[in-house]
């Protein structure tokens, strides 16, 4: 199935008795259905630490649709497919890059106690870098290096890693892009060296400068390239 995605703010994750999330409310659903389109629910589920939420996406078609091209409606705070929010990612990610001589593994410890979370590697964080970075590099034109945001060692050959000076330079990239998304780097500063780890995310609702910062960098970043951001 092909689908066209349409990325919606409408709607943030709650503090609520229910675990389930819709992306559209019963009553826009019933306007769809009266525009003679089909509706179906799309679930995908998410860690957000100290709970597990449900997220019912929708997928809008024609109802002969013989192309198979439909429309996936889905929120900020998600990329399908992947288990965390976005929020949970960009953390590491900024924590890591507006930290200069911070390693992987020591950003993916702090991104593990702020969120709750039982797991989350330096692994994952290393893929998510190294996305955004080909991202970055298609932005800027630039060819996209092998090596990318990996610092897994490799003993038997060295030469194939980037050097120290290599990382901070690619880091310094990174945070310039997530700078302009954000329209500003305070939230982005604040939460990559703060020590109270306040607000509180082990668990929704996520709320503050720094929640509101990664909503504008997805959208930032949808518009231009009119792709996710991981």
């Amino acid at each position: 199935m092909f689908y066209i995605h349409i990325v919606t703010d409408t709607r943030r994750i709650e503090n609520s008795g229910s675990k389930v999330y819709k992306v559209i409310s019963p009553m826009e659903e019933q306007a769809c259905l009266a525009e003679g389109l089909r509706v179906d629910e799309r679930a995908y589920k998410l860690d957000c630490g100290q709970i597990d939420i449900q997220v019912d996406c929708v997928e809008i078609r024609e109802q002969e649709n013989t192309n198979k091209e439909s429309y996936l409606v889905v929120p900020e705070f998600l990329i399908p497919g992947r288990p965390y929010p976005i929020y949970i990612y960009l953390y590491a990610i900024v924590t890591y890059c507006f930290n200069p001589w911070m390693g992987q593994r020591e950003a993916a410890k702090r991104t593990r106690e702020r969120f709750g979370l039982e797991t989350f590697s330096h692994t994952t964080l290393g893929r998510a870098l190294k996305k955004l970075e080909k991202l970055i590099k298609e932005y800027e034109k630039e060819p996209e290096s092998k090596t990318g945001l990996v610092e897994a060692p490799d003993v038997q050959n060295p030469a194939k890693f980037p050097t120290v000076d290599q990382i901070k330079n690619r880091k310094q990239r990174v945070a310039l892009y997530l700078k302009e998304a954000a329209a500003g780097d305070s939230p982005l500063k604040h939460e990559a060296g703060q020590q109270h780890k306040e607000p509180d995310y082990r668990r929704p609702p996520y709320a503050g400068p720094f929640i509101d910062a990664c909503h504008s960098i997805v959208e930032y970043t949808f518009l231009k390239f009119h792709c996710f951001l991981l």
